[in-house]
């Protein structure tokens, strides 16, 4: 195309008369700037619009289309504004009484000699008592604020092992597939062998037999897959039935921390938001009960006013100025306040017997992901070098010998068949077990643990 328009354009300065080839040019021209703005608009495209969607870009679209996880995140912004609400001087009162100083309530002639009294006032809390309030309101936003935290932790989780829940199954249709040409390959063996031998058509059935039970497994695996496309869809804020494709996922299993137990648990106290959110509980539980102390002292008010025109426009006219001051008593025999001071304590013990249950939740949490890990790892390891060997050398041998003229039995050969299968899901499902447990334990940690070694 280009050589063409080239020679055609070469021709156009050649022969001046040449309008066609130089049209011609231009349209050719015009196309390749068309191509090019396509190629610039894919470019541009925004990531994921494709739906192949990697692991990282998943959990990304969770962050910000989550509802439940949005929903928590404003209740936090709502909670953090609640400090500057209390941690400020009350509200200033204004008032205004007018007075005549003839006639009666009612009477308002000019002549009635009106006077006005206006009073700012202004209200104060006992020292002490205005900053403990922004204290608690502060500690009390930070709660929930690693409930966020915590939030997102559990539902990123949850989006992992959705993930690859998916890809397990995915696999499983796979080794499915190959398990249904296994079948084939036995029923082609067994009508040759039929062609010689009339007794082996019961083998041919029961060969058929199996594939055909194989196949309606298969129709609900493809159900259980569509059923973890909703869920995952669900967890990104997605109509259910919106199409969703995944990059495919590393296969590999997860390997054992490096770190013990023991340590494994103590950085789970440090970095778990839980324990965080506890350790902000027990500050605002604190800090109520000091706020419950001062709650026995009075709080107080000053107060200025005038005695002066009604209109408030002479202030030459003003005949005297007042100053005062109100305080706020404690109710009689502080019944009230003493029954506050121990509602705070109480709160105090309830949040730090809280956070010592929040202390034993997380031990137990790693320790059981930890032991389920370990666990997983083995079957893992097991399945790989010893099973799935056996099953497959087991295999070949009954289909060779079956092919010999039937040296093996048949039902040898199922049994062989069936073991292989067996044994591809269990390592399967092995595999998925060891990520669950990974996840599991990331998440009861707060972090990924292999980022903190």
């Amino acid at each position: 195309m280009k050589q063409y328009s080239k020679q055609m354009a070469g021709d156009a300065q050649r022969d001046r008369g040449g309008f066609a080839a130089v049209l011609f040019l231009l349209i050719g021209a015009a196309s390749a700037l068309t191509v090019n703005a396509a190629a610039l608009a894919a470019d541009t495209e925004p990531v994921g619009a494709s739906r192949n969607w990697t692991l990282e870009q998943l959990v990304e679209e969770l962050k910000h289309s989550n509802p439940q996880l949005e929903q928590a995140h404003q209740a936090y912004l709502a909670a953090q504004l609640q400090a500057p609400q209390v941690d400020v001087l009350p509200a200033p009162q204004f008032s205004l009484l007018e007075q005549a100083n003839t006639g009666g309530p009612f009477d308002f002639n000019r002549n009635s000699g009106f006077f006005a009294y206006p009073t700012f006032t202004q209200p104060f809390l006992w020292p002490g008592k205005q900053h403990l309030a922004g204290e608690i309101a502060k500690a009390q936003a930070e709660v929930v604020g690693r409930q966020y935290d915590s939030l997102l932790i559990q539902l990123v989780a949850q989006l992992k092992m959705s993930v690859y829940q998916l890809k397990a199954l995915q696999d499983q249709l796979h080794f499915m597939d190959q398990d249904l040409q296994r079948l084939e390959q036995i029923k082609e063996i067994s009508k040759v062998l039929y062609a010689n031998n009339a007794a082996a058509y019961v083998d041919f059935l029961n060969a058929q037999v199996a594939a055909s039970s194989l196949e309606n497994d298969r129709f609900a695996l493809t159900k259980q897959i569509a059923e973890q496309v909703e869920q995952t869809n669900n967890l990104l804020g997605h109509a259910s039935q919106a199409p969703l494709e995944i990059a495919p996922t590393d296969g590999s299993s997860p390997a054992l921390p490096a770190m013990p137990l023991d340590r494994l648990i103590e950085l789970a106290q440090k970095t778990n938001p839980v324990i965080a959110g506890g350790a902000s509980q027990i500050l605002a539980a604190d800090k109520s009960v000091d706020l419950a102390h001062k709650a026995f002292w009075p709080d107080f008010s000053l107060s200025v006013g005038a005695y002066t025109d009604p209109a408030l426009v002479y202030p030459e006219r003003t005949r005297m100025y007042s100053v005062g001051i109100g305080f706020t008593l404690p109710t009689w025999g502080f019944r009230k306040e003493k029954a506050g001071l121990g509602q705070a304590r109480a709160l105090l013990e309830e949040a730090k017997a809280g956070q010592t249950s929040n202390l034993l939740q997380v031990d137990l949490n790693v320790a059981n992901a930890y032991h389920g890990l370990e666990t997983a790892l083995q079957q893992v390891k097991f399945t790989r070098e010893r099973l799935l060997p056996e099953a497959q050398m087991a295999y070949r041998l009954a289909l060779t010998g079956y092919g010999n003229n039937g040296g093996t039995a048949f039902s040898d050969l199922l049994t062989a068949q069936s073991s292989l299968h067996d044994t591809e899901l269990a390592l399967i499902q092995a595999q998925n077990t060891a990520v669950q447990a990974y996840i599991s334990l990331a998440a009861a940690i707060g972090k990924d643990p292999a980022a903190a070694q």
